[in-house]
């Protein structure tokens, strides 16, 4: 168990980082304005969190949200962290903690999505 949730948050984190890489690429070369970042960074988040839900409950029978959400909150310091670090400064605001939240609903509603696919494993 704790062993896919560690392999989903690191293949998350590798998505996420190679994105990354490929969409500032992308921005440096059409000149997009700044105002797109930040949305398309947001599903790129959630798109991560969705491919370590999906990682980390295959062998999860019961309470796939909770992972889910535990998920989305390693996620989140995961990338906080490594982010704060490449950035020089760890500044723990209003923003930090709001992404927190969202990455922990994100994992929330990714396990939720994939146990309702799977008809024979309780969602709750």
């Amino acid at each position: 168990m704790v062993k896919g949730i560690g392999k989903g948050v690191l293949y998350a984190v590798i998505v996420t980082l190679l994105f990354i890489l490929s969409f500032s690429f992308i921005v440096q070369m059409c000149g997009l304005a700044n105002g797109v970042i930040k949305p398309v960074m947001q599903v790129v988040k959630v798109i991560s969190i969705f491919i370590a839900v999906a990682i980390a409950i295959k062998s999860i029978k019961n309470q796939a949200w909770l992972f889910g959400g535990l998920i989305g909150l390693l996620y989140m310091v995961v990338t906080f962290l490594i982010f704060s670090m490449l950035d020089g400064k760890f500044v723990i605001d209003f923003t930090a903690l709001s992404d927190l939240l969202f990455g922990v609903l994100a994992g929330v509603i990714s396990a939720i999505l994939l146990r309702l696919r799977n008809k024979d494993v309780e969602v709750v």
